[in-house]
C-alpha cells in the first residue's frame, strides 16, 4: 500500500483482506519497522508499538463470519502521518490463530508542506493550529510578513508533537494590504505557510 501526504498532514487508507472462517474471529493488528526483529507474543499481552509513520486505528479487529467458501471482505484503517520528507516503510501484520496471517508492505511518500487558508482574521484572536510532525521536540521560528497581523506566540518556540495554537489578530496598518502570511519554519526544512485574510 502506498500513501502520499504533505509533511504536517495525515492520510487514512483501508487495508482489505478476506476472512474465510465460518465464525467471527479476532485478528491482532500490528505495524513494525522494516528490519526489526519480529517477536512472537501472546495477543493478550501488551507490547509497545514500533515508532513508525503508520498507525492502525485498531489493534484488534473482530472479523465477521464468512457465509460462503468465498469468504468475507474485511477492512482495517491505517493512518499515515509522515515525520520527515521522503520515503518511509513499514510492515503491517494482521494475524489470527485460526484465520491465518496477512502481511502488507506500507510505503509512505512525504512531500513539502502545502499552504493552508485563507484564515479570516479580525480584532479578536483567531487560533491557528500548528503540529510538529517530527518525532522529537524542536525549535521553530514563527513570523508574519505583514505588520497588520500580530501574534502573541513567542519566537523561536520549542514545540513538541502535541503542537500549539498560534493566536493571530488583525489591525489595519496604512500602506499594507489586508492579506498576509503566517510562516512557521525550522532548520533547512520547507516552511509551513498559512494565508491570512483581514476583515
Amino acid at each position: 500500500m502506498t500513501f502520499k501526504s504533505p509533511l504536517g498532514n495525515d492520510l487514512i487508507q483501508t487495508f482489505k483482506f478476506i476472512n474465510y472462517l465460518k465464525k467471527a474471529s479476532p485478528y491482532t493488528v500490528r505495524v513494525d519497522k522494516l528490519g526489526e526483529k519480529k517477536i512472537v507474543h501472546d495477543p493478550k499481552q501488551k507490547v509497545p508499538p514500533s515508532q513508525t509513520d503508520f498507525t492502525p486505528l485498531v489493534t484488534t479487529y473482530q472479523a465477521p463470519l464468512a457465509d460462503s467458501n468465498e469468504g468475507i471482505e474485511c477492512g482495517i484503517d491505517i493512518k499515515y502521518e509522515p515525520s520527515n520528507l521522503g520515503e518511509s516503510r513499514a510492515q503491517l501484520t494482521v494475524i489470527s490463530p485460526e484465520g491465518g496471517e496477512y502481511n502488507c508492505l506500507l510505503i509512505g511518500q512525504a512531500s513539502a508542506p502545502i499552504p493552508k487558508g485563507p484564515f479570516k482574521i479580525g480584532a479578536k484572536p483567531v487560533n491557528i493550529d500548528f503540529k510538529n510532525p517530527f518525532n522529537e521536540a524542536g525549535e521553530f521560528t514563527i513570523r508574519i510578513d505583514n505588520p497588520s497581523f500580530t501574534t502573541g506566540a513567542k519566537s523561536p518556540a520549542k514545540i513538541d508533537k502535541k503542537g500549539i495554537n498560534i493566536g493571530v489578530t488583525y489591525k489595519p496598518v496604512q500602506g499594507y494590504p489586508s492579506t498576509g502570511r503566517l510562516i512557521v519554519s525550522t532548520g533547512d526544512m520547507p516552511p509551513w505557510i498559512y494565508y491570512l485574510q483581514g476583515e
